[in-house]
């Protein structure tokens, strides 16, 4: 299975495919609502668009590095989505802030039906693995399919990178 976050079953063997970076992002519209945070402060004043766990309880909080270090801010939302289409649907509405791989919302970026915010703060990105049953390690199956597959994840987001990683369902 390819699963964006960090599995949380030990049983499983997981190698890391990507880093895909992520983007903060709201509509125009949205924006000329309640204006466009600038700092770390102005994000208490904003709401989001809460994403939640379909499996669990966990919900997610828009992340960015701060001094080396991830830390996630909670905003207040007034909807929240367990689908990564409705989560962008959501966003293009002006029902608050998202945050997601930026490949997936390239178009909406272009033509301007989602702006970037908080571009100036580093952001942990999301981490891609692939992950199997440890039974299947030497499988020659098993070590093809990912080795191409993460020939693929690096022809389009380079090699993975070294970082803590953190579990996540939003992709």
């Amino acid at each position: 299975m390819i699963r964006a976050g960090t599995p949380r079953d030990s049983s499983l063997v997981a190698r890391r495919l990507a880093v895909m970076p992520e983007v903060i992002c709201a509509s125009p519209d949205y924006v000329a609502r309640f204006g466009a945070p600038r700092t770390l402060a102005d994000l208490t004043g904003h709401r989001a668009v809460g994403f939640f766990s379909a499996t669990s309880d966990a919900s997610y909080p828009l992340e960015l590095t701060v001094d080396g270090q991830t830390r996630g801010f909670m905003l207040d939302s007034s909807i929240s989505v367990n689908d990564a289409e409705s989560y962008v649907v959501c966003a293009l509405r002006g029902c608050g802030l998202i945050q997601v791989p930026r490949f997936h919302v390239e178009d909406e970026l272009a033509d301007g039906r989602l702006v970037e915010l908080m571009g100036t703060w580093p952001n942990p990105g999301r981490v891609v693995s692939a992950i199997y049953p440890y039974h299947r390690q030497s499988s020659a199956r098993v070590r093809v399919f990912i080795d191409w597959v993460a020939a693929i994840y690096e022809d389009r987001f380079g090699a993975p990178r070294s970082m803590k990683s953190r579990p996540s369902a939003r992709s």
